[in-house]
């Protein structure tokens, strides 16, 4: 597992062939990158007028000067 460069977990206690292996890796890290918190799309950020923006959008506006 080491040399796949997969951490050695209970999820892999009965996987013997490197290519299930393998895909049971790349399928737990999709699982984490979805629940993975992502500042830029989920920090929420509040005008003057009760108005509320993610990050994003927030910054862009008050960049334009528009709040």
């Amino acid at each position: 597992m080491r040399c796949l460069g997969i951490p050695n977990t209970k999820n892999f206690n009965e996987i013997t062939n490197i290519q299930e292996a393998q895909e049971l890796w790349e399928k737990i890290r999709e699982r984490q990158g979805v629940n993975k918190w992502r500042p830029d799309l989920e920090e929420e950020y509040e005008d003057k007028e009760g108005n509320i923006y993610n990050k994003k959008t927030y910054t862009d506006l008050q960049r334009q000067g528009l709040i």
